[in-house]
């Protein structure tokens, strides 16, 4: 048994579950976000070459799996939504399946995201939403739609102490560079 199985919570496993091959992006693949993996027989018992999958994949866990605190409600099969705890960019990545596009925003998911945004600002994390590319970020105070995002782009979340308190805002950073000008802005990028 790897050490990676020995982290995830007793009682859960992928069963017929195989969402993350639709919703994740497998670059060794050349597999986008949102379509289903080539080696992916959805139930039909999933992974069609899992003895010789890529380390990527062997690697690969949501956030349903290894996090006790995250309640059945998150099982991906029930909320047609993938959590991925990035811990390089130190981001809770929450994947949905595009034909469920709204799913993040109803209940009991949206006021759990909010939760999770508060904590996350105050930890210097973020929390973002995928539809394929489309991207938002959940804060504390609104939901930032950044469009379509690529892998190489970078998000930023900062504050500003404004007389109503605190508000928090986020930018998309291409690739290709910085805006010149973010001095108002306390950036916690990614």
């Amino acid at each position: 048994m790897s050490s990676e199985a020995l982290k995830l919570v007793a009682g859960r496993d992928c069963a017929e579950c195989s969402l993350c091959c639709k919703l994740m992006q497998v670059d060794e693949f050349d597999k986008p976000q949102g379509v289903w993996c080539r080696h992916c027989a959805p139930g039909r018992g999933g992974c069609t070459i899992h003895a010789t999958r890529p380390q990527v994949c062997r690697d690969f866990f949501c956030g349903w799996l290894r996090d006790p605190a995250v309640g059945p409600e998150w099982r991906p099969l029930t909320s047609r939504m993938i959590l991925f705890f990035k811990t390089t960019m130190n981001r809770l990545e929450v994947h949905v399946h595009p034909e469920r596009s709204n799913a993040w925003r109803r209940e009991p998911y949206y006021s759990q995201l909010k939760r999770w945004a508060q904590e996350a600002v105050e930890a210097r994390r973020q929390v973002i939403v995928c539809i394929n590319r489309r991207t938002f970020v959940i804060l504390p105070n609104k939901d930032v739609d950044l469009g379509d995002t690529e892998p190489e782009d970078q998000i930023w979340v900062g504050a500003q102490e404004t007389p109503q308190g605190r508000v928090w805002n986020a930018v998309k950073i291409p690739a290709q560079g910085a805006p010149s000008d973010l001095s108002s802005f306390h950036s916690m990028k990614s």
